[in-house]
């Protein structure tokens, strides 16, 4: 599916994050999406108040069920991963995979006593080979991030204060070109087809969301939020983006999901009501994922089918990420599968190993085995889920 995305709450810094063409005539064509949404609340409102309800009850995701949590035994040898091997580059940052492809962020001056990130290959998982991608300019301090879809890269150029720049780059003509420049936090970048988004804050009470056109390298202004407590990340996939909108009110602190919908060259909010409670959202076109918190290890990981009931997947989980039928995430060191038919949840590594996911795109995964504790010369292993 090509969808560009990063799993949640990744604790290294390193892995920082940070996700089929798709034609978004109607941001091209500079018709805001910044649609104003219906409130739909008033009605049951009333209804609360009159039977003395706490209406935000109401609101909150239900669980019906959950998944079962019942593994193979064998599942290491059912799915049979890959190593991404690379004699010449022992730093393997931020893989990503996307197709036959998988691509990474590198260290290539050796002289470079401060370790720093310089440059962006792409392994090809046929021929087993990396290639370092020519003209790659890097202005700051670390190139991180990196997605890939179709023959257009993306990364950020980030600097190690603060601030940097996102950068495009066309696999076809060997060309970088600037998206741009932040002054503050580093944003989580979304890419599926030519379509980028991300937030990205402008100053301490403001966040902006953007959709960037790869392709035509036109960019919109879809929502602009004055917000203390800001927005989660924006995740796109080919039929629709979603986000989660943060309130804090009298020290009660919600997330309210936010969707828009792409349907033949025109976008429109299609929310669904999954309750007050649904932080950083991801979503593959049909199916949304969410934390039930804010800080995802405290909470539960919940999955919504068509707008249906959400349905509890796992608790604790460190990081997740959504493909085309599965759900994966890391618990206890394991990566595990949870696939969307609700049938079953299996551990894809070992039990003897330490693993942590670090990306999924349509119906494959990419995760770092740590058993040996560091990140020094990464074991990056890849996994088709059938």
């Amino acid at each position: 599916m090509g969808s560009g995305r990063r799993p949640v709450e990744i604790t290294n810094m390193r892995l920082y994050h940070a996700l089929p063409a798709i034609k978004l005539i109607l941001l091209i064509a500079g018709v805001s999406v910044g649609v104003v949404v219906i409130i739909l609340y008033g009605f049951p409102l009333i209804e609360d108040l009159i039977k003395q309800v706490d209406p935000r009850e109401r609101y909150k995701p239900q669980v019906e069920k959950e998944f079962t949590t019942q593994q193979h035994e064998t599942t290491e040898e059912e799915y049979q991963p890959s190593e991404m091997y690379l004699a010449d580059y022992k730093t393997k940052n931020d893989p990503y995979i996307s197709g036959n492809k998988i691509i990474f962020t590198t260290r290539v001056d050796k002289e470079d006593k401060l370790y720093r990130l310089d440059a962006v290959g792409v392994f090809n998982i046929e021929t087993q080979e990396a290639q370092m991608l020519p003209n790659v300019e890097k202005k700051y301090d670390n190139l991180l991030s990196p997605l890939l879809s179709g023959n257009t890269a993306v990364w950020i150029d980030s600097m190690a204060n603060g601030g940097g720049r996102i950068v495009g780059y066309d696999l076809l003509t060997n060309k970088q070109f600037v998206i741009k420049e932040y002054g503050y936090a580093m944003p989580q970048l979304s890419l599926d087809g030519d379509i980028l988004t991300f937030m990205q804050w402008a100053g301490d009470t403001r966040q902006r969301l953007y959709a960037y056109n790869v392709a035509t390298r036109e960019a919109v202004t879809i929502r602009l939020f004055d917000t203390e407590v800001g927005n989660s990340a924006a995740d796109v996939s080919d039929t629709d983006m979603v986000w989660s909108e943060y309130k804090s009110d009298a020290g009660k602190k919600s997330a309210a999901l936010k969707r828009i919908v792409f349907s033949e060259g025109s976008s429109q909010f299609e929310n669904y009501d999954i309750g007050d409670d649904v932080y950083e959202p991801k979503t593959n076109g049909k199916d949304i994922v969410f934390a039930t918190t804010h800080d995802i290890t405290s909470g539960d990981l919940m999955l919504s089918t068509g707008g249906s009931e959400p349905v509890k997947i796992a608790e604790n989980v460190l990081n997740y990420d959504v493909g085309d039928n599965f759900v994966a995430y890391t618990k206890n060191d394991t990566v595990y599968v949870s696939f969307t038919d609700q049938q079953k949840t299996v551990a894809v590594t070992s039990e003897i190993a330490k693993t942590l996911l670090v990306g999924v795109d349509g119906n494959a995964l990419v995760y770092y085995d740590i058993t040996d504790g560091i990140l020094t010369d990464e074991v990056v292993m890849y996994v088709t889920i059938e």
